[in-house]
């Protein structure tokens, strides 16, 4: 509780003189003059009514009463400071940039849904996405400093040794989108060395990954490549082929085209990954958001915030 009659100011006097054990000291910490402490603080015996102070040969030492007052004045400055920190936090979301590298295929589910949120209590934050046609391509993005935040694709289990913290976003099952005139003699769910030979739709990004279906061999029949994965919908809605797609994207796209389950099943996790260390805070925002979106487990982040969270381990 405040003590009646101190304000800010003198609750910092009184610390510094305690802590410093002389009015000298205290002066030259706190730059002022030692006349001027000096009247301070008898100012505020005075309205207090109480001595706070007692001299003796080693300097000034506070008594029982300025003891108790002086933790009442750090506990206000205390309360200060974080007042002080949350006006900060809120002004500097206020403006700012956010550069968010993104496998190409997920910069429409998590990146603009969380964007989103956060844009409606941080409006004046500018984002810019840099999609990238791989994992490894947003790694180096975010370890080089481009982007201070990325979203990628990996499989549950994969562990990659480069000192990024990374967050579990969502986990999603990868199913075959197959026009129905296709679909008719196909087993649900479909082997995967049946895929291999179906008449595939793809992105271009894949031609890199060498048209693969996790570890299985190449895809031999590819018919169309697209540069997105919407150009992809609208050929397999058209009856050009088949694509492998994440579930909720696939059945979007029912009755143009059914929807097969792949055996063994893929799922690919979706993180989101950051270097170690202090995070803008808009960057900081915006990883409170996915927290809040997904409601992971508590692990303590950089910034303090309380999130889901590791380092990648070799």
């Amino acid at each position: 509780m405040q003590a009646t009659g101190m304000d800010i100011r003198s609750a910092q006097y009184l610390v510094a003189v305690v802590d410093h054990g002389s009015v000298t000291a205290a002066a030259d910490v706190l730059r002022i003059s030692q006349p001027s402490l000096s009247q301070a603080v008898r100012n505020l015996e005075r309205a207090l009514g109480a001595t706070l102070f007692e001299r003796t040969t080693r300097g000034l030492a506070p008594t029982a009463v300025g003891l108790a007052i002086a933790d009442s004045a750090r506990a206000l400055l205390a309360d200060v400071a974080r007042a002080e920190s949350a006006v900060a936090a809120v002004t500097a979301l206020r403006a700012g940039e956010l550069a968010i590298a993104v496998q190409s295929d997920l910069a429409i589910d998590p990146v603009a849904e969380v964007a989103g949120r956060l844009h409606l209590t941080a409006p004046g934050i500018r984002f810019s996405t840099n999609a990238v046609a791989n994992a490894q391509d947003v790694r180096a993005l975010v370890r080089a400093g481009t982007c201070e935040l990325g979203f990628l694709e990996t499989h549950p289990g994969t562990d990659v040794s480069d000192g990024l913290r990374e967050i579990a976003v969502s986990s999603q099952e990868t199913v075959l989108s197959i026009p129905v005139r296709l679909a008719t003699d196909l087993p649900d769910p479909v082997p995967r060395a049946v895929v291999t030979h179906l008449p595939m739709v793809v992105e271009a990004s894949t031609v890199r990954r060498g048209h693969s279906i996790d570890d299985d061999p190449d895809l031999a029949n590819v018919v169309v490549e697209v540069p997105d994965r919407l150009a992809v919908r609208e050929m397999v809605g058209q009856g050009v082929g088949a694509a492998l797609l994440p579930r909720s994207i696939a059945e979007q796209d029912s009755p143009a085209s059914e929807v097969r389950s792949l055996f063994p099943p893929i799922t690919r996790q979706t993180i989101l990954i950051y270097r170690d260390g202090p995070l803008s805070p808009a960057g900081s925002a915006y990883i409170e958001n996915v927290s809040t979106r997904h409601k992971p487990s508590t692990n303590s982040l950089p910034n303090g915030e309380s999130v889901s969270g590791s380092n990648s381990t070799p």
